[in-house]
């Protein structure tokens, strides 16, 4: 047919945040697995997307574009932008943030306390407050005060040769 659209075809890969749950048949790959793996601590992708889409519903999808390079270099520019965005201050109506310090390298300074490293903030601190270095009680507060943006992850893991490049599709439901 001479007056056909020409489309160009693309791949979806579907990001599983269960890695028990990822099979050859199935082909979707363990985010959650892969970034422990790379950052040497659990990381909680469904916060991650949370904090790209805070309103994303129950039983949905979220599309992350990485197939052009402009969507790719705009993601690795965020990556590696030396500031965090902690919140809004109802007191002073500011947003407050931190510079100094990426996304990865802020969450990454964050851990979860053991026998050797007490707690040393509280389970559910303010929104605004600095998290740097903070030793959480588990795993759960440290995953609900801060974790990184998963379009973020994503754009650092394709750069480390972890993932390859082109369109994730993130499956969140409970």
């Amino acid at each position: 047919m001479p007056d056909a659209p020409e489309y160009t075809p693309y791949s979806v890969y579907v990001l599983e945040p269960h890695a028990n749950w990822v099979t050859a048949e199935n082909g979707h790959i363990p985010i959650e697995a892969i970034a422990e793996r790379v950052y040497g601590k659990p990381y909680s992708s469904l916060r991650g997307c949370q904090r790209d889409d805070e309103h994303i519903p129950n039983d949905s999808v979220k599309l992350y574009e990485l197939t052009s390079d402009e969507d790719y270099l705009e993601a690795l520019e965020e990556c590696d932008d030396p500031e965090v965005y902690l919140g809004w201050d109802s007191h002073t109506r500011e947003s407050v943030r931190k510079t100094g310090m990426t996304e990865l390298d802020y969450w990454l300074s964050i851990r979860i306390a053991d026998e050797n490293t007490p707690a040393t903030v509280e389970a559910n601190p303010p929104e605004t407050q600095d998290l740097e270095n903070a030793v959480f009680e588990d795993r759960f507060f440290a995953d609900r005060a801060f974790s990184p943006s998963l379009k973020l992850v994503l754009a650092d893991l394709i750069r480390r040769g972890e993932l390859p490049r082109g369109n994730f599709l993130f499956r969140h439901w409970w």
